[in-house]
């Protein structure tokens, strides 16, 4: 019998890569909801759909379609859990993930007096590709969204300034991205270079940006995205015009 780990498992950014071509993200959130020992006061709705938000947007950015969504909830189903619940199938059919390939579980055994969230997506990648790094020298870095972030700002499902995960479905689906990557809590400064290191690249600012390089983009507010020069502007059309996007920098050979 085969054992499950003779087959390659590797780690590329936040993602588990198997050999089948099966791609693993996950994310937590603790402390932030409705009860009584939460630090951050927030509705169950807005907790679960930043908790999912994250992992889901990190693999659609490789070109994984979205197949599984684990929900965790460290809180009770009723009153709790049945919005989070509601909101992580909502938020996973926006993603093609069909309400029937969404399963978690509830705290039923004892009173939870703060909430706890864990999230588990599973992507499947198209028939003979990989998951690498594939920005191109002469690539512009575009970013969808800004970096906004709690205590900074108020965050809320739809926020103007977030993009949403459909368009960032659409640009990658629309073949004219190469690379792409959610910004997190260490900001524009340290995810652009992850879309040039792995590439053998460097980035070059642009100077006249208005987003910030190091405001942290929270639970992925925004997505960066590398491209031929040529295709700014059909990108621009498929995200969307309510979306902010601004050119923060371009990707050169070393």
């Amino acid at each position: 019998m085969i054992s499950p780990f003779d087959k390659p498992v590797r780690r590329f950014r936040d993602l588990l890569v198997l050999d089948d071509g099966i791609v693993v993200a996950t994310d937590s959130i603790g402390g932030i909801g409705p009860k009584p020992a939460d630090t951050v006061a927030s509705d169950p709705v807005t907790v679960a759909h930043f908790a999912l938000r994250v992992p889901l947007l990190e693999i659609i950015c490789v070109g994984a379609q979205p197949i599984a969504v684990i929900d965790d909830l460290c809180v009770e189903l009723h009153p709790t859990g049945e919005p989070m619940m509601a909101e992580i199938r909502r938020l996973a059919a926006e993603a093609g993930v069909p309400s029937d390939a969404v399963t978690g579980s509830t705290e039923e055994n004892v009173a939870t007096n703060a909430t706890g969230i864990g999230v588990t997506v599973l992507g499947r990648l198209p028939e003979g590709s990989r998951v690498e790094a594939q920005s191109q020298p002469g690539d512009v870095v575009l970013c969808a969204g800004l970096p906004v972030s709690a205590p900074r700002d108020r965050i809320v499902v739809g926020h103007p300034a977030q993009v949403p995960v459909a368009s960032v479905r659409a640009a990658i689906a629309s073949g004219l991205v190469h690379d792409a990557v959610p910004v997190g809590s260490k900001g524009l400064a340290w995810e652009v270079p992850q879309l040039a290191d792995p590439a053998g690249l460097r980035p070059v600012w642009v100077d006249d940006t208005p987003v910030s390089r190091t405001d942290s983009g929270g639970p992925s507010s925004c997505v960066l995205l590398s491209c031929a020069p040529a295709s700014v502007d059909r990108l621009r059309t498929i995200i969307g015009a309510a979306v902010p996007l601004h050119r923060v920098a371009r990707l050169v050979a070393r």
